[in-house]
């Protein structure tokens, strides 16, 4: 038996649903802002892991960034790929690294091989 695929019209729901099926509550409450913060990274444009800490609020929080894409980025569903050096380098190493100029690349971001991303000047 098939099912229908739905189609999303209230977009409210949207945030709320990723939250409830994975213990979002739980989380201390900089943890979901940090996780709110990356979810946002548009589609085809980049962050730094201190540009995420301070529109999360929190001062000096890169590090903070890093271990929670390292821990919770497939749990969350988080585009890890986004999240940048704040010196426009990808920080990851090995198989992850070319991974996140792969991905990068599908989205249109402009990345040399050796992972300095391009970055869009703010207008």
């Amino acid at each position: 038996m098939k099912k229908e695929a739905s189609i999303i019209t209230d977009f409210s729901k949207i945030e709320s649903d990723f939250e409830a099926g994975a213990d979002f509550a739980q989380l201390k409450r900089d943890t979901r802002r940090i996780i709110q913060e990356i979810k946002a990274i548009p589609y085809g444009t980049v962050a730094s892991y201190k540009e995420i800490g301070n529109l999360a609020g929190l001062v000096n929080a890169g590090r903070q960034v890093a271990r929670i894409l390292h821990s919770l980025s497939y749990k969350y569903e988080m585009p890890w790929w986004r999240v940048i050096g704040s010196d426009g380098r990808i920080k990851l190493t090995g198989p992850a690294k070319a991974e996140q100029i792969r991905l990068l690349k599908l989205e249109k971001v402009e990345v040399s091989e050796l992972g300095q991303v391009k970055r869009q000047k703010k207008s």
